[in-house]
């Protein structure tokens, strides 16, 4: 129990350390203020803001660097409702369910309670999933520290197939997408005999794909070529002033809050899943549970505190396999260990023993962060409307722009580049063709790490197979992963029955606007008659 709780020890000196270096605020609110318009501008979001950022931040001291990534993280999930309430776009897909609510909320004139909703609960569960992490994270290490080979192949297992049977429409089309993702993983030399594989020849691919560079051009050339092949008119609607915040509606919500919370933690400690089904879980939660479920879809403050507060959590609790075992909970996480490694942390069951105090540090930056946010989404969001009407002929080569300097800063080799190209031009064939992006990112991300640790384990019990088959650990593992599996189809379930209430209130939407407009033409007319 003492190793344990001896994370909690460090919490006043890396506090005080914190709170007194001025760098480490300058950085802290440099990643809101960019976090905050990368969030609010539809098709970017926090996985991409992050990896546009790797570049920077490995050059940076360890409590600089994260106190960056961590402000574009946090301030990216808690301003996507925002776009989702004004222009019924998601600013994230964390967004999505914000806009059964949000919009509707905003229709009615009042998108500027929308907004403070949307971004006030974001920044409440992100606070209040972290402290709670805080607490949890030393035992989930100290069980992790406890999981041999056999254990951590069956749990990155377990993740690549709920992810690709989870993640998008169709389940073949992620199992296709992970297993790709492994396959690219498994190229150059594997790590036990140093035996080369899938290099077609090139030496250049001896130390494999870069997984910096992959993550970059998928989620960021990938998303600027799918952008300007479909350019989208945003619809804004118009609102001036602060947003307002209603302390008394939220007080009412506090069990709505809690439910949410938890939900988002739940959701977000399975590998893959990622914060769009939190969000859609957490809103179909909320309504079963309501005593008005007839209210929500129509600007119900209730349901937008539940999506946001639930898609927050979610990024927090896929922290949790993210530090224990290096295994990513979302897209977000992955990005997040690829810059854990770049500055010089190893997520695993040995990251609280070999970098004391990281957990503290983390829990403090994320409540930081989340606070900053609440100041600066107060003033900012006054102007959001300027932002989600930037041409995209000036942003989309902006963003290709920091995609190549963040491709060459990772190897400072020009074949990263040439990676970049192709595997931005694969994201956005995914992209087109209906093939999800997360399975992909995950397969590369643990297919070494299943590889190498499979193999160990059959060379470790070779002469004995049952002895690992039979491992306690592992056969707990199992059947955990079996119920959480059925779990986690229910839970799939209700995220799809949501996105398709969204479409038909998209369709809606669509036909009271083409109404709207056939009248005042008819209207027109009848003038000029």
């Amino acid at each position: 129990m003492g190793s344990i709780t001896q994370e909690w020890s460090y919490f006043l000196p890396t506090l005080t350390a914190y709170l007194s270096d001025f760098m480490v605020w300058v950085y802290l609110i440099a990643g809101v203020l960019l976090g905050y318009i990368i969030g609010v501008i539809p098709g970017l979001g926090a996985t991409m803001g992050m990896a546009l950022c790797l570049g920077i931040i490995f050059r940076l001291p360890q409590a600089q660097g994260l106190a960056l990534l961590i402000g574009i993280l946090v301030a990216s999930m808690a301003s996507g409702g925002i776009t989702a309430s004004l222009a019924n776009i998601p600013g994230t897909p964390a967004a999505a369910a914000t806009v059964m609510d949000g919009f509707p909320m905003a229709k009615q004139g009042k998108g500027r309670e929308a907004c403070g909703y949307a971004y006030v609960s974001s920044c409440i569960g992100t606070i209040t999933a972290m402290i709670l992490v805080f607490f949890i994270q030393p035992f989930v290490s100290a069980v992790a520290l406890k999981f041999g080979n056999w254990e951590t192949f069956l749990f990155c297992l377990f993740g690549v197939i709920l992810c690709g049977s989870l993640v998008g429409g169709n389940p073949v089309r992620g199992w296709i997408s992970a297993f790709v993702g492994m396959f690219w993983a498994l190229c150059g030399a594997e790590e036990i005999q140093s035996v080369t594989r899938y290099t077609f020849g090139s030496t250049k691919l001896l130390g494999g794909i870069n997984s910096t560079v992959a993550i970059i051009a998928l989620f960021g050339l990938g998303e600027v070529i799918m952008t300007l092949s479909k350019p989208n008119e945003v619809r804004v609607q118009s609102q001036s002033g602060f947003p307002i915040i209603r302390l008394n509606v939220f007080k009412k919500n506090i069990w709505n809050v809690i439910r949410s919370m938890l939900a988002g933690l739940w959701v977000g400690f399975i590998p893959g899943i990622g914060e769009s089904a939190a969000c859609w879980f957490s809103y179909d939660l909320a309504r079963k549970n309501s005593k008005h479920p007839e209210r929500f879809g129509t600007g119900e403050p209730e349901g937008i505190i539940a999506a946001e507060v639930a898609n927050n959590a979610s990024s927090v609790g896929a922290l949790i396999p993210s530090l224990a075992l290096g295994i990513p909970g979302s897209g977000s996480t992955a990005v997040f260990i690829a810059a854990l490694f770049l500055i010089g942390f190893r997520p695993g069951p040995l990251l609280l023993t070999d970098s004391p105090g990281i957990l503290c540090g983390l829990t403090i930056l994320f409540v930081l962060a989340a606070l900053l946010m609440i100041g600066f989404g107060y003033v900012l969001t006054r102007f959001a409307i300027k932002f989600l009407t930037i041409d995209e002929s000036i942003l989309m080569p902006l963003i290709i722009i920091f995609c190549a300097i963040g491709a060459y800063g990772s190897t400072y080799t020009r074949f990263s580049i040439v990676i970049l190209l192709i595997c931005g031009v694969v994201g956005y064939l995914m992209k087109k063709f209906g093939y999800p992006i997360p399975p992909m990112l995950l397969g590369l991300l643990v297919g070494n790490t299943m590889d190498s640790s499979l193999r160990r384990a059959v060379i470790q019990y070779s002469d004995n197979p049952v002895a690992m088959l039979t491992r306690p650990i592992g056969i707990g593992i199992i059947i955990f992963l079996v119920i959480m599996t059925i779990f986690s189809v229910r839970t799939t379930k209700t995220s799809k029955t949501g996105e398709k209430e969204a479409a038909k209130l998209e369709a809606e939407i669509e036909a009271e606007e083409a109404a709207k407009a056939a009248e005042a033409a008819a209207a027109a007319s009848e003038k000029t008659e």
